[in-house]
């Protein structure tokens, strides 16, 4: 961009605080339809004498909810124990923060159930199914105890037909996407109506926590639309900000 105008000016100077320039490039272009980049957006605030004073930005990685030593130890204490109590013992073992609802979603995610009644119980194995779990069984059931040939077990993991991984939670042939069950033992809760969890780089098999974003679908439908959903994380998140403001002046047209 060649020049900018006073109000653009002062709009920098106004939204800069606190934020790292690929925002405020966002904010920019959303506000006056431009398409200053992130290094233009750099150079203006140094030529400008305009600082966000934010730290420097550090990748972090993550490895999910639980350590493989800590699924393990769930996995040999599980019976028995309610979620509070389970999370008190993982907490008290390994000094981390777990809350009974994170547990309660990890054990559900994970086809694991604590044999206790009520709401820790797990629906019989034969509801809704047919053919080997069926009552009596009929012709073309598989004889007790037989299994086919293709048969995975719970926590194993495939890819769909639409390339996303999937995880079995439970048999017969129960399945659930693992950037879905990810994104739940991370936060503690399930993916709540009219919201979806999308990949913040567009890699499908990158399920770190920080890489799962929730958006609703009324935000998805505008990303999609603006091509707002990007090869990074931080500027997937951006485009969220982005789309709730194309959202607000459509809005405002309308009234």
């Amino acid at each position: 961009m060649a020049r900018y105008t006073q109000e653009q000016i002062d709009f920098i100077r106004e939204v800069a605080q606190g934020r790292y320039n690929t925002e405020i490039a966002a904010l920019f272009n959303a506000r006056f339809g431009t398409n200053v980049t992130e290094g233009q957006m750099k150079s203006f605030k140094a030529n400008h004498q305009i600082k966000s004073n934010v730290p420097k930005r550090r990748r972090t990685e993550s490895v999910g909810l639980f350590t493989n030593e800590q699924k393990t130890f769930i996995k040999d204490n599980v019976k028995g124990l309610s979620n509070q109590k389970l999370a008190d013992l993982v907490n008290k073992r390994f000094g981390v923060s777990i809350t009974a609802r994170q547990m309660n979603t990890w054990k559900k995610n994970h086809g694991l159930s604590s044999g206790l009644k009520g709401s820790e119980g797990m629906s019989p194995p034969n509801k809704g199914t047919r053919g080997i779990y069926n009552v009596g069984g009929n012709k073309t059931s598989f004889k007790r105890g037989a299994r086919s040939h293709n048969y995975m077990p719970v926590g194993s993991e495939r890819v769909n037909a639409d390339d996303y991984v999937d995880i079995k939670i439970a048999d017969p042939n129960r399945w659930r996407g693992k950037h879905l069950i990810v994104w739940e033992e991370h936060h503690g809760q399930r993916v709540p109506k009219g919201y979806v969890v999308i990949f913040g780089d567009r890699n499908r098999r990158n399920f770190a926590p920080d890489n799962l974003i929730l958006v609703s679908r009324a935000q998805l439908a505008v990303m999609n639309k603006h091509g707002l959903i990007q090869d990074n994380a931080e500027l997937t998140r951006l485009g969220m900000i982005v789309a709730d403001l194309y959202q607000k002046i459509s809005q405002r047209k309308r009234g």
